[in-house]
């Protein structure tokens, strides 16, 4: 089936020179991947980490979970223009679980991917890890950015390349120790992270979920300049 998806997609991609997002989305189940649900709201939007995306060149890339977003590994592929596949590279989990998110492309045709890992000896939630694969899909560089606890953890909502060749991060972290039988309070957190691994962040005020303004911060549908 997954040949017969291809042969498809080349009839189709072959006359105009790029993939399209219906095409890419096919080739991504093909491979039996699951997604992060909340940000497949990104996907087909241009410059922006999502489960899926169309790259530089006309072709695709996309960065699932074997089964689900929660797979015991994740797969990042890169596809070409006729739908073929030029690449893919594994992603093991380091703990006890770990949850796929997104990838996205700089500007110098590399890939980022990002996920959740999960270590549930020190802490329940996930703390992000960030890889760096070159245009082969080789692994260049792999981090993870704050701590396995609640505290000074950022998780990542929103990602996007930036025309200088950074990354461009927003999502929360929670800076204070919550009082007993309280829900902590989480910040706005932005982060800016470039090809050596290095990540700049600043922490802003404490989110209230219900406000739209809020959660303007972390919808393309907003962020992005072409929806304006």
């Amino acid at each position: 089936m997954k040949y017969l998806i291809f042969f498809l997609i080349l009839i189709c991609s072959t006359a105009y020179g790029q993939l399209t997002i219906p095409e890419a989305r096919k080739i991504f189940y093909s491979y039996k991947l699951g997604s992060y649900d909340y940000h497949e709201q990104f996907i087909g939007h241009a410059g922006f980490g999502a489960p899926y995306i169309l790259t530089a060149d006309g072709g695709a890339a996309f960065f699932g979970g074997s089964g689900d977003s929660t797979g015991s590994y994740g797969l990042a592929v890169k596809i070409d223009k006729a739908g073929n596949e030029e690449w893919q590279q594994i992603i093991r989990q380091q703990f006890d679980e770990m949850e796929t998110q997104s990838i996205v492309q700089d500007k110098a045709g590399n890939y980022y991917v990002f996920l959740l890992s999960y270590d549930n000896k020190r802490y329940r939630g996930g703390s992000e890890r960030i890889l760096y694969l070159d245009k082969a899909g080789k692994v260049v560089w792999d981090k993870t950015i704050g701590a396995y606890t609640l505290m000074n953890n950022p998780t990542i909502s929103y990602i996007k390349a930036l025309d200088d060749g950074r990354i461009s991060l927003r999502g929360h972290i929670c800076t204070e120790k919550p009082k007993p039988d309280k829900d902590p309070d989480y910040r706005y957190w932005e982060g800016w992270i470039d090809n050596k691994g290095n990540l700049t962040q600043k922490t802003g005020q404490v989110i209230v979920w219900e406000n739209q303004d809020w959660q303007k911060l972390f919808s393309p549908e907003t962020a992005d300049p072409a929806k304006k």
